[in-house]
């Protein structure tokens, strides 16, 4: 992707969202540890999923890294 590519992409990012949802994002992504992908995955669950919350995302992605988790040990 070029930086006018990315430029576009975070545009639309932030169009999307309001300012306390991308304050919350970037709260998470440098205080909680949690990883660049986890972010992008919650993005793309809000996404899809019309009327999804930020809360309600995170959720569901550490959910799927749970089972992730619980596959990977057996």
């Amino acid at each position: 992707m070029n930086c006018t590519e990315l430029s576009q992409q975070a545009d639309l990012i932030a169009s999307s969202f309001s300012k306390k949802d991308l304050a919350r994002l970037v709260v998470a992504l440098k205080g909680k540890g949690e990883s660049l992908q986890d972010a992008l995955e919650v993005i793309d669950t809000i996404d899809t999923r019309l009327g999804y919350t930020l809360d309600e995302a995170w959720e569901e992605v550490h959910a799927g890294e749970t089972r992730m988790a619980a596959v990977d040990e057996e």
